[in-house]
């Protein structure tokens, strides 16, 4: 009986495996996003730690080399760091790598949020406040904290 059920584990590991490899190919998973996807698979969580373990030992899997991928993705999408942040918090990302790769200086992000800011409203001046509201939860909405934003829009009062 101890054998069948070793058949069956080794051909659930090699099933999951192999399901993994197939996700991984198509782009960067976080390990968290790999459980979970693994575990609606399999009810055994062990095996699907073995497998996320075996990846990582390959160097197949990488939460380092998935931050840092997501993280140049989303500045290209004109997200901040506010926004960028939930959303690795949410592909269970470490705290620690998230601030590894979102702690930036703070003239960085006012270049990406004056870059976002440019590319939307380019040179247009503010109509009025009502515009100038709408132009500052549009940015915070993206991500960028409303004490780099609200500055860059101030300059457009005039403009």
């Amino acid at each position: 009986m101890s054998a069948s059920l070793s058949i069956n584990t080794d051909g659930e590991l090699h099933s999951l495996t192999n399901a993994a490899l197939g996700l991984l190919a198509r782009r960067e998973y976080s390990r968290g996003e790999l459980f979970e996807r693994l575990s609606r698979r399999s009810e055994n969580a062990v095996l699907v730690e073995q497998v996320l373990e075996s990846l990582q030992e390959q160097g197949l899997q990488s939460d380092q080399r998935f931050v840092e991928h997501f993280v140049r993705y989303r500045i290209g999408q004109g997200k901040g760091p506010i926004k960028i942040r939930q959303d690795l918090r949410q592909k269970a990302v470490s705290d620690e790598l998230i601030r590894l790769h979102l702690d930036q200086d703070t003239e960085f992000w006012s270049e990406k949020a004056e870059e976002l800011y440019h590319r939307k409203y380019g040179q247009n001046a503010l109509k009025d406040d009502k515009d100038f509201a709408k132009r500052l939860r549009f940015m915070v909405s993206r991500g960028f904290q409303a004490h780099l934003v609200y500055p860059l829009i101030e300059r457009f009062k005039s403009a």
